[in-house]
């Protein structure tokens, strides 16, 4: 993991329910000090009463002032593979079993202020869950366009973004050396030649 807040398992998670057909969007911040290639994304979430399917969006946001863009400028899919696997022995407040949902994702993120945003429109009444760790801010809004608004809330939303540093390429020993012989030839032949003003002076 390059980030992580990760899930309250100890069965007092209430969550925030996130759909926009239920009229609840939802979004948290996160910051990277570096350049990654993100490979992955993990939440967790649960469902007030019954199942009533998956249908996942998923954004993520940049900074604009201290809260999110109002357009998902660097993701936004419905059309990604989810996988769900259920925690085994966690619960919600509510007594419902909670999931762990995982995608695949390649894309690239340099240092700076970001927000993700899950939702889940096949069920209304979805939970995104509480992590145990964060800021105790995330963000709401209820028209996919409206200002977002920051939720002192005294909760984060749990996920984790899995991905690798990005490197910049470094040249390998062998290539220093020839170019220090490059560049040490350059002044020899520079230190032997003759200004055009006394060469006649230098070749007799």
């Amino acid at each position: 993991p390059i980030y992580s807040q990760s899930l309250l398992d100890d069965g007092t998670s209430l969550g925030t329910f996130s759909s926009l057909s239920g009229g609840s969007q939802v979004a948290d911040n996160f910051s990277l000090d570096q350049e990654y290639s993100i490979t992955g994304l993990a939440w967790w979430g649960s469902y007030y009463d019954f199942d009533t399917g998956d249908s996942f969006t998923v954004r993520l946001l940049s900074d604009d002032g201290g809260q999110p863009t109002e357009n998902a400028d660097i993701l936004d899919s419905n059309s990604l593979d989810v996988s769900r696997t259920a925690e085994t022995g966690v619960t919600d407040d509510f007594g419902q079993q909670i999931y762990r949902y995982d995608v695949s994702l390649s894309l690239m993120l340099g240092s700076g202020d970001f927000y993700l945003s899950v939702m889940n429109d096949a069920d209304d009444m979805w939970f995104w869950a509480d992590a145990a760790s964060g800021d105790l801010t995330n963000w709401f809004r209820v028209g996919a366009t409206d200002p977002w608004t920051d939720e002192f809330s005294g909760y984060d939303l749990a996920f984790v973004l899995s991905g690798e540093q990005v490197i910049a390429d470094v040249p390998e020993p062998a290539s220093w050396v020839l170019m220090l012989l490059g560049l040490s030839g350059l002044v020899f032949r520079q230190r032997g030649r003759c200004p055009p003003s006394i060469s006649s002076a230098c070749h007799g």
